[in-house]
């Protein structure tokens, strides 16, 4: 079965250390531990590479009381979590994408700059927070990020069939989510109608030649001309889709470009007679793209209305790149990147 003529691209806990009990007379509750009691042994001092990029930026601010008590109904380990969260959203907010120095973030999130020391060469240990060298400033680490990746994934074929199924209802026609697979796009989700079965049906598991379709064409535009130069670098694109227009790299690359000027994908028999597909793509919490939706379905019904179709296509796959963590302009819309 050939596949829809559709777009979308192809965007923790670390080591706890064990927290000596307090005497059994004053119960489990009675003490909290020191405010960033991650960090232990050497930790448990900030180190003379602690220091920030400005010469003002010193860590002598006193440690706070290891007697404070612990929010009421908090366990000490809860609040060094909780404080912990802080931390990296802290570095998560950073607007300069540069770093940030301890003083810096000590002062953004409200915390004594000696704990929060202690607290960041923790996570550098666990891989979650990196730090420059040359600046001395901290950055979330690549271990966070393999973990949001690999947890966007799940988050994407979970949250897909809503949002899938609220378009199928709208357009009436089969809608589908797919993905880069090398040089073919995947399904890897389809929805149909509720009220009609549709000549383009269920997909899921089936690819199609990336080049000759709406959602293939739309997750490609999310790659550099030199590296959909590499992609293709191997490939034979005559007479893999005779109907499509696209039959070199060059042909691609210019098609391709006109999908970056306008963000949406229609391709019109070129893979299917008869057939129109429309795509958008789904980004992550990076900006990549992850997925493309795609909607597929007869030329002859579908073209009087494709500005209404595309409209629709590109509301969902803005709505599922949001329930990824996309992040959008003040109008909603997700903003467009350089490729």
């Amino acid at each position: 079965m050939s596949v829809p003529d559709h777009p979308l691209d192809t965007p923790d806990a670390g080591p706890v250390d064990v927290v000596a009990a307090p005497p059994a007379a004053l119960g489990d509750d009675a003490l909290a531990a020191p405010d960033d009691a991650l960090a232990a042994g050497d930790d448990a001092l900030p180190g003379p590479d602690e220091t920030l990029a400005g010469p003002d930026e010193t860590l002598a601010a006193p440690d706070e009381s290891a007697s404070a008590p612990a929010p009421a109904g908090r366990r000490p380990r809860a609040v060094r979590l909780t404080k912990d969260l802080d931390l990296l959203r802290g570095l998560a907010a950073d607007p300069t994408g540069e770093g940030l120095g301890v003083v810096r973030l000590a002062t953004q999130i409200g915390r004594d700059k000696s704990q929060v020391s202690r607290s960041l060469r923790a996570l550098v240990d666990t891989g979650l927070v990196e730090r420059d060298p040359a600046t001395g400033r901290y950055h979330l680490g690549l271990e966070l990020y393999a973990l949001a990746a690999a947890t966007a994934q799940r988050r994407l074929l979970s949250v897909a069939p809503d949002v899938l199924r609220h378009l199928a209802g709208e357009l009436d026609e089969t809608v589908h989510l797919c993905t880069l697979h090398g040089i073919d796009v995947l399904t890897l989700r389809s929805e149909s109608p509720p009220t009609r079965a549709t000549a383009w049906g269920a997909w899921e598991g089936e690819t199609a030649p990336a080049h000759a379709t709406s959602a293939g064409r739309v997750l490609l535009a999310g790659l550099s001309p030199a590296a959909l130069r590499d992609r293709y670098r191997a490939a034979e694109l005559a007479g893999v889709a005779p109907r499509s227009r696209v039959q070199s790299v060059d042909e691609l690359n210019a098609a391709i470009s006109e999908v970056r000027a306008t963000g949406i994908s229609v391709v019109r028999e070129e893979h299917e007679e008869g057939a129109i597909g429309v795509s958008a793509p789904v980004h992550d919490f990076r900006g990549e793209r992850v997925a493309a939706v795609n909607v597929s379905g007869e030329r002859r019904v579908m073209e009087d209305r494709v500005d209404d179709v595309v409209t629709r296509v590109a509301a969902a796959a803005a709505r599922l790149s949001r329930l990824l963590g996309a992040h959008t302009t003040a109008d909603g819309e997700l903003p467009r990147r350089p490729t």
